[in-house]
């Protein structure tokens, strides 16, 4: 009785493409829901989520019920890390900050048993092995394992024509964020150089034989990369779209409630230039629309102003969200309107 079938494998080698999504949320619930999405894989991530060898077997298990493949990506290549990975019974690895040559050999190796790698025999008490129920694991594990190496500053890129050759390499991946940032574009993953240079590597991966893979939020470099023959190409990640489904529901939650609005209003010759120098004093920070008569400034945190001058008074609305601070942004208007009105005793009064 041989290894498990690895599908995936099996896809990329066939030039199929896989998409994917990424686990972050590091919860076997999360990954469970996650599973019955219908993505070809998900990504089990150990370098930038809070997993352990635990919660990894954990998500591991519930996936195993589903049509999607998981992939785990430690949170460093090193020997007795891919060891416990491989025990555990993932049989895709995505190893990150591969710079080098020799560094790829290194992780055919630990992937693989002696005499030709490294990788400790141990399966007989592991869950790889159905703990012993596979007789001939040890003879065919190497066949279903998929190794897939995550380029992803410039050394990297320097190094990826040679790393391409190294037999035992299944796939590689470009990981645009630290790319970015190795270029000088911090937190620009979707920078023209930084598409361009992703794209050139794309197009050596594919020219090569291997499989390549890409995690990017973008449909523009989703479709680039697929078009040019990416086979693993992963769209979402879990904390993203949880970050985002939980806070457009909150934000409709409070929209249900009142604002907070208070009045106020300040007896001044000068209402009409107070009411301009404010408007033009937040303009960069807010949408200011206004004449010598009439202003409104709206902000991107939900609070609001309306001015109104006459030839006596300036009166103000002040308003802000049903869980906004009403009391320090009245401060702030107040603040702002008596330096403007350093050369008379300005009183602004609120209304009850």
């Amino acid at each position: 009785m041989p290894a498990p079938h690895n599908p995936f494998k099996a896809a990329l080698r066939a030039g199929k493409p896989q998409m994917g999504c990424w686990l972050g949320l590091a919860d076997p619930y999360v990954a469970e829901i996650s599973a019955s999405a219908g993505f070809d894989w998900l990504l089990i991530d150990a370098e930038h989520a809070p997993n352990d060898l635990r919660s990894i077997i954990a998500q591991l298990q519930v996936i195993a019920a589903s049509g999607s493949h998981p992939i785990v990506r430690p949170t460093i290549g090193e020997t007795w890390m891919i060891k416990q990975l491989l025990d555990a019974g993932a049989q895709t690895l995505l190893v990150p900050m591969v710079e080098s040559a020799d560094q790829a050999r290194d992780l055919v190796k630990a992937v693989t048993y002696p005499p030709h790698g490294v990788r400790g025999v141990g399966a007989s008490l592991a869950r790889a092995s159905r703990f012993a129920a596979i007789p001939d694991y040890l003879t065919t594990a190497g066949n279903e394992i998929c190794l897939l190496v995550q380029v992803e500053n410039l050394a990297g890129l320097a190094a990826l024509d040679e790393i391409l050759t190294i037999e035992g390499v299944d796939g590689v991946f470009i990981g645009p964020a630290d790319l970015a940032a190795d270029m000088g574009f911090l937190g620009q993953a979707t920078a023209p150089e930084v598409e361009a240079a992703i794209l050139d590597a794309m197009r050596k991966i594919v020219a090569s034989g291997k499989a390549g893979g890409i995690l990017t939020m973008s449909p523009t470099l989703q479709k680039s990369c697929l078009e040019i023959g990416a086979t693993f190409v992963a769209t979402a990640i879990d904390v993203s779209l949880f970050a985002s489904a939980i806070r457009a529901s909150a934000k409709a939650a409070l929209s249900l409630l009142p604002d907070q609005v208070a009045a106020g209003h300040a007896i001044t010759e000068n209402a009409s230039k107070y009411l301009q120098q404010l408007c033009k004093h937040w303009s960069h920070k807010a949408k200011a629309e206004f004449d010598a008569q009439q202003g409104t400034l709206v902000f991107d945190s939900g609070n609001r102003l309306v001015l109104t001058a006459t030839p006596e008074r300036l009166t103000l609305t002040a308003t802000v969200g049903p869980r906004g601070d009403l009391a320090r942004w009245q401060s702030v208007i107040e603040a702002h309107l008596q330096r403007f009105a350093f050369r008379e005793e300005l009183t602004l009064t609120w209304d009850a």
